[in-house]
């Protein structure tokens, strides 16, 4: 079973810009919010479907004397200066 999430004692502002987006915007009339709410699913949707979520690709034991070699591979451009 997996450990509960505990709510923050200060919530941070992202949080609360979010979920004045979600009261004010589309359960609420506030034109301003709701176009905000609507940018925040669909960044959320957007970073689903593009997959750039951390997911496992691989586990494996390892024995002692083994070594383990990682490599990571962007698929974005690296920003120039």
């Amino acid at each position: 079973m997996a450990p509960r999430m505990r709510m923050p004692l200060f919530p941070s502002p992202s949080m609360l810009v979010v979920r004045r987006a979600m009261v004010d915007g589309l359960f609420g009339e506030s034109r301003m919010w709701k176009l905000v709410a609507f940018a925040i699913i669909g960044r959320r949707m957007l970073r689903r479907i593009m997959g750039s979520e951390p997911r496992t690709v691989a586990i494996e034991r390892i024995r002692p004397g083994e070594t383990v070699i990682l490599r990571g591979v962007t698929s974005r451009p690296p920003k120039h200066p």
